[in-house]
Order: structure tokens, then C-alpha cells, then sequence
């Protein structure tokens, strides 16, 4: 195959419109691969791994790259058509604009609108995203941050700015939020309940709402902070601001506090507070060193551990009772092992959620030793280069060095299907471990992408590779995780009921 590569200076598309080009022309006969992507360093790497030659090519993070493989006499016209789709869009059709429908272009103008309104979701590029931050809390607004890549010291200021008016900024880097049990962001359909929750941890907060959900729990509110919030730079802001209204609540029951461990003068904070209350409140501080419970107080170490201990507090059931289930539940799982087989060599981990790799880490160090990842427990264990894994890895492709100019893989899972292929031709791989995110913002159909790449290993490796998972949602979510499943599972995937159990398994496989 030849490749024609094309860089549109200083000209900046969406990752959403950049995504849906590249599939139009990705399915052109003819051409083997696509890419539509904005020339930051980690773009050039992902195009470098796809197999492009990019000797001599100059491109800036402003920049638009256009990459094409195929066939020679067809390449000419895919780029001409890829710049086609780009200034009219197939996709959008008359009348897809809202007609004369008012649109505000500012944050005054959405005021005019909806005088009454009390939050403001931001999302923009990071470096603009704190000062539209700052000018919603002088308006008296509660502030959604999604946007990542916010200056730490912006996020410190905005922080502070808005606690001295009693106001909330949720973020940044903040994709989940559930407020009144509505989903605002990359969050599921879930029942409304007596738990809420403040999460420095987006997919923690997911994966707790979904197993709360299992287990016939509902959820009030979900907070998100941001994972710096509770590092000491920030000094847990938001999360000791959260907390203190919601156990203020009186229709919260039982409240939720998780994240990875904070810093220990953030803990100190968190646990004073949590002490003194009148209601549980179960600590999941992912991989934490506090342990054992002393009411009102219950410390969890791991995601669906949280969800189970806060769901029996919620029913008035037996905390330790739940323990001793979750205990056996292992048992089962490394037995479990021993029927699919146990397999040699590595394991490598393709992750969406940052919260899930890092609890996967976590749990799959304490059976394998040290995990290598762009995201590792310890400075030493950091990849050289992300798209490279050594020995024991586990990548975290939500990661900033992954989003800048490129889609969530939350949203557009290509990168991570291609990666299963790439793994799969190590000979020493044994298993490949993954998180399936599905709910409101997502990819609609994310486990048949997925598939496509497992499909593709698989005649590589055969059955040396086991592929385990685990999908974060519910059968109510638009993707349906009972159709997830079974789309992986018809594709010889063994889908665990949570990210927990499924790092578990991945890790027996290849320990015993």
C-alpha cells in the first residue's frame, strides 16, 4: 500500500467532525487506512504506530493532518474528498441547525434565556477554559469544568474564587456529574436514590453508580471535583465543599467520598469531616493505606467494594456480611481461571477510564509484581513511550497525551482496536485485559469497534491470547450493556461484572 499525506496549516476542526471524515473515507474502496487528526506529538505517534512513513513531514499542533493508505491511482481523490467532507459535511442535512431558533454565543446572552439557571457546563480548549470559568462564578454560576488541560494554577484560582461565594466548579477534566439523579456528561441511566456521591475520579464515579444500580441502590447526586482536587497543590477544595453540603442534605442518606488516595493532609481533612457525621460515609480512596471501619466511617480499597458496602448501608444490611460475599466472589474467580486455562507470558491492558487502569494496576500488581503503564503506580514503572508496552502494561488512553486534538477513546474507540492487534504480535503476550464505558455522551456501539480489533488478533494469536473485560452501564443506557455484552462474548471475550473482578481474573490467568 502507498500513503499520501496532507498538512492544512494553522486549520482546526473538531474531534468529532475529524472522526466521522476519517470513517467516510476509511470505508472508500480502495483505501486501507484514514486519518483526520490535529499534528500534536502524540498524534504523530498513533500515525507513526498505524505504519505511516513521516520522514521530513512538518506539522504543529495547529495544524491538520491528512493521511491516507490505499491504493496509488485512489489516494489523490481521497483527500480530495476528505477536504470535500470537512467543508460540507454529508452528515448534516437542511434544517439540522435549528432553523430560527435563538442560539446565545455568550454566557449573557444564555442568561437572558434561562434567567434562573444556577450551572454553566464549559468546554473549551483548556487554556481559554479557566477564565470562562471565572466569569460564570462572578455571575453566580456553578461551574461543570469539563474541559482538560486547564493551567493548575487557573484551577487553583477559579477554585478559590468560587468557594469564597459558596459556589461549586466541578473539574476541570470533569466528565461525569449526576445532579437530582440527572446525568450531565459521560455518565448512565441509573435509579435516583438515598446515596450521593463526590468523586475525584470520573470513571470511579461511573463504576460506583453502576454497581449501586445493580444492586437496587439509587443515586441522588454525583459530584465530580477533578483528580487534582485532593492532591496538595489544591488542598481538596471541592471535595471538603461537596461533602459538607451533601452530608448537610437531609435526603442523603449515605454518602460516597472516592478517588485515588488524596494528599495526606487532604485524607486528614476528609476523615475529620467524615468522622463527625451523623450518616455513613464510605471512603473509596482506590488502593489507599487507611483500612478497617469505625462507624460512622467505612474505608473501601477498591470500586465495586465502595458501591457494596454503601448499597448495604443503604438497605441496613451486614457490612461484614457483604465483605465475606466479596471474598468468596474471589475464590470463584480464581477457579474460574482454572477452567478457561492459564496462560503464559504478559499481560497488557487497554483502558478508557483512568480510574479503572488505575485500580487495575492496583489489583493486578499484588498478583503479577510491577505494571508498566503511561499512568503507573510508581515514577519508575512509567512507558518510555505509550504505544510501546514492556512486560506488564496497562495504558491509559484517556490520558491528556492521547486527547489533545483526538477524540476520548470514550467516544472513538479506532485507537484502541488497532492496539489489539499491535499487542497480539508479541509472542509473549497471554492476556489482554479492557473497560467497555458505555451511557450518555459515548461511543453508540463501542463493543462492536472493539470487536473488529479483537477479531483481527485473534487470527494473529488464536487462543493464545484470552481477552477479559468488563462494561461500566446498564441495560437502560442508550448502548445497552446487556447487548454489550453479548456482542463481546459472541466474539470470545469473558466479560466480568466489574472492572475489579475482571483485573482479577486477567491477573490469575496468568499466576494461577
Amino acid at each position: 500500500m502507498v500513503q499520501r499525506i496532507e498538512v492544512v496549516e494553522r486549520t482546526y476542526y473538531d474531534s468529532v467532525t475529524l472522526m466521522r471524515v476519517a470513517k467516510e473515507i476509511n470505508s472508500m474502496e480502495g483505501i486501507s487506512s484514514a486519518s483526520l487528526s490535529m499534528g500534536t506529538e502524540a498524534n504523530l505517534r498513533i500515525l507513526a504506530a498505524a505504519g505511516y512513513d513521516l520522514s521530513g513531514l512538518c506539522a504543529t499542533p495547529n495544524d491538520l493532518i491528512i493521511a491516507v493508505m490505499g491504493e496509488p491511482d485512489l489516494l489523490d481523490g481521497a483527500v480530495a474528498k476528505a477536504r470535500e467532507y470537512l467543508s460540507n459535511p454529508p452528515w448534516k442535512q437542511q434544517g439540522q441547525d435549528g432553523g430560527g431558533v435563538y442560539r446565545p454565543k455568550s454566557i449573557d446572552g444564555a442568561l437572558s434565556v434561562l434567567g434562573d439557571a444556577n450551572l454553566a457546563v464549559v468546554s473549551v480548549a483548556g487554556r481559554y477554559a479557566g477564565d470562562v470559568a471565572t466569569d460564570c462564578i462572578s455571575k453566580g454560576l456553578n461551574v461543570m469544568l469539563y474541559s482538560d488541560n486547564v493551567p493548575l494554577e487557573k484551577e487553583i484560582e477559579v477554585k478559590r474564587a468560587a468557594a469564597e461565594k459558596g459556589l461549586l466548579v466541578m473539574g476541570p477534566d470533569c466528565g461525569t456529574v449526576i445532579i437530582r439523579g440527572v446525568a450531565i456528561g459521560m455518565a448512565n441511566v441509573c435509579p435516583v436514590g438515598p446515596v450521593s456521591m463526590v468523586a475525584a475520579a470520573g470513571t470511579g464515579l461511573q463504576e460506583v453508580h453502576v454497581q449501586l444500580a445493580r444492586r437496587g441502590v439509587g443515586t441522588l447526586h454525583g459530584i465530580g471535583t477533578g483528580g487534582r482536587d485532593v492532591k496538595s497543590e489544591v488542598g481538596g477544595i471541592m471535595v471538603e465543599m461537596a461533602s459538607r453540603l451533601l452530608l448537610e442534605d437531609p435526603e442523603v442518606k449515605v454518602l460516597v467520598i472516592l478517588g485515588k488516595p488524596p494528599a495526606p493532609e487532604v485524607e486528614e481533612k476528609i476523615l475529620k469531616l467524615a468522622s463527625g457525621s451523623q450518616k455513613p460515609v464510605v471512603l473509596g480512596f482506590i488502593g489507599g493505606k487507611a483500612s478497617g471501619d469505625r462507624h460512622p466511617v467505612y474505608i473501601c480499597r477498591e470500586l465495586e467494594e465502595t458501591a457494596a458496602v454503601a448499597a448495604a448501608l443503604a438497605k441496613g444490611e451486614d457490612v461484614g456480611a457483604v465483605r465475606s460475599a466479596m471474598e468468596e466472589e474471589d475464590r470463584k474467580i480464581r477457579a474460574l481461571a482454572e477452567q478457561i486455562g492459564l496462560r503464559k507470558g504478559y499481560l497488557r491492558g487497554l483502558y478508557s477510564g483512568g480510574t479503572l487502569c488505575y485500580e487495575a494496576q492496583l489489583i493486578a500488581q499484588d498478583v503479577l509484581g510491577p505494571i508498566h503503564s503511561n499512568t503507573p503506580l510508581r515514577k519508575e514503572l512509567k512507558l518510555e513511550d505509550s504505544l510501546r508496552s514492556v512486560e506488564h502494561s496497562i495504558v491509559d488512553f484517556g490520558e491528556d497525551e492521547f486527547t489533545q486534538g483526538r477524540l476520548h477513546p470514550m467516544i472513538d474507540v479506532s485507537l484502541r482496536a488497532s492496539r489489539f492487534e499491535e499487542e497480539a504480535k508479541d509472542p509473549e503476550v497471554g492476556v489482554i485485559l479492557f473497560d467497555v464505558v458505555i451511557g450518555y455522551g459515548c461511543n453508540p456501539d463501542p463493543a462492536s469497534g472493539l470487536v473488529e480489533g479483537i477479531q483481527k488478533a485473534r487470527k494473529l494469536a488464536g487462543d493464545r491470547v484470552v481477552f477479559v473485560a468488563s462494561v461500566c452501564g446498564t441495560p437502560d443506557d442508550p448502548q445497552d450493556s446487556d447487548r454489550q455484552r453479548k456482542t463481546l462474548e459472541d466474539a470470545g471475550v469473558v466479560v466480568m461484572d466489574s472492572n475489579a473482578k475482571a483485573s482479577r481474573l486477567a491477573a490469575y490467568l496468568l499466576k494461577g
